[in-house]
């Protein structure tokens, strides 16, 4: 690379072929020279009005979802551009079909590089397709653009800082490939939720079923009729689910996260909100993560509004695997918030003695539970009066078929 020192020699050359006569010093000091000045032009101008942008089809997908991603470089002077070398930060958990992204020495990151020229008043894009492999909240950028001049003897380069962002919903399961048998946790049968009845609200008689509470056969109906008789009731439908998502997956924190866990239990939650949505309850979120960008817990109100779903499942893609206390901690915080006659849905991967104690407390004031263990193998804690659904089995079917279908 030229520099400083070259010019001075350049001039010395100049000057003894003036003093000498010689006009081979001078044009030869005189071109050193006149490079010199080009290469110095060239840094102050080779990237004035030259511009690159990014553009997405979509910046919500779902995994697995393929979208368009282009990248464009515009030149919009009369200096071409010799050679330009595009060197941009692309997330590791992204796809881009057909390219080999280089390696940074990280695991979040990737680079995506493109090596091309640019003509006067010229504009190069390429397309590609991007596909969705994990859930996040992913940030591509920022950019290193990086060019020389004719001659070989100098790059200049420009660092931009403009990103794209692309959030990427958690997999979403049917319940009755989640859980084995097919018997619905929140519900009756296979695919259905619960109707619970206000017993304070009789309505009428109707003949008995093996399936109903002995409490609520009407004796003096059942000696009239000769047949046994069961009260029926108003049925309540509003059902409140609190989603209670685990983000530990160890006991304890020093031992530090198993991704492949988190993820499960993840698309566990993500699928009780959609279940919960599609049969018109409220239901909220709450979790000891932390979302991206953010130092609280996962807070979100028990709600029917009909954008909740999309609420808490943007929640549930930015959540990260960092807890910033445990789950009976944060059940404890939030205990007198619950509305009366919530369902705590309880997601973990690990269920703890002290998870399990204040699994008891919230049934002791009450409340309904149900927990989704995503874990490897079974819990080994026992909870009397509180089903447990493995949903592990469920999760590896799911998998499995992923795998066949992308592989």
């Amino acid at each position: 690379m030229l520099n400083d020192l070259w010019l001075l020699l350049s001039a010395i050359l100049v000057l003894t072929g003036l003093i000498a006569s010689k006009g081979l010093l001078i044009v030869v000091g005189s071109l050193v020279i006149i490079i010199w000045l080009l290469t110095k032009f060239w840094n102050h101008f080779a990237f004035r009005d030259v511009t690159h942008s990014r553009s997405l089809s979509r910046h919500r997908a779902f995994i697995g979802d393929t979208l368009d991603y282009t990248v464009s470089l515009t030149n919009e002077k009369i200096i071409p551009l010799i050679w330009v070398d595009i060197q941009d930060s692309f997330p590791a958990d992204l796809e881009l079909l057909g390219v080999n992204l280089r390696s940074t020495g990280t695991e979040l990151t990737k680079e995506h590089r493109i090596t091309s020229s640019l003509l006067p008043y010229q504009r190069v894009s390429w397309k590609y397709s991007l596909r969705c492999d994990r859930r996040g909240y992913h940030r591509i950028g920022p950019v290193r653009l990086r060019s020389g001049d004719i001659f070989g003897f100098t790059a200049a380069e420009v660092n931009l800082t403009e990103v794209e962002h692309l959030l990427v919903y958690p997999r979403i399961v049917a319940m009755d490939q989640l859980v084995w048998p097919s018997e619905n946790p929140l519900g009756g049968s296979k695919g259905q939720l619960p109707i619970y009845q206000d017993t304070s609200r009789f309505i009428g008689l109707r003949d008995y079923d093996p399936r109903d509470p002995l409490k609520h056969i009407d004796w003096k109906a059942t000696a009239r009729r000769s047949s046994i008789q069961t009260k029926k009731f108003e049925p309540v439908v509003a059902l409140k689910v609190l989603i209670a998502l685990n983000a530990r997956t160890n006991e304890h924190a020093w031992q530090g996260a198993n991704r492949r866990l988190f993820e499960r239990a993840v698309t566990v939650a993500a699928s009780v909100a959609k279940h919960c949505f599609d049969q018109r309850f409220s239901f909220g979120l709450l979790s000891n993560g932390v979302a991206v960008y953010s130092g609280k817990w996962i807070n979100l109100k028990i709600s029917n509004s009909s954008s909740q779903l999309d609420v808490v499942l943007e929640a549930l893609a930015m959540a990260g695997q960092y807890a910033v206390a445990s789950l009976p901690e944060v059940l404890r915080a939030e205990r007198a918030s619950m509305p009366p006659g919530t369902t705590v849905a309880i997601v973990t991967s690990l269920l703890t003695e002290a998870l399990a104690e204040e699994i008891r407390e919230i049934k002791s004031r009450g409340y309904q539970v149900v927990v989704f263990y995503s874990g490897d193998g079974g819990p080994r804690i026992e909870l009397p009066g509180v089903p447990i659904y493995q949903v592990g089995r469920g999760l590896d079917a799911v998998e499995k078929d992923e795998q066949v279908r992308t592989g």
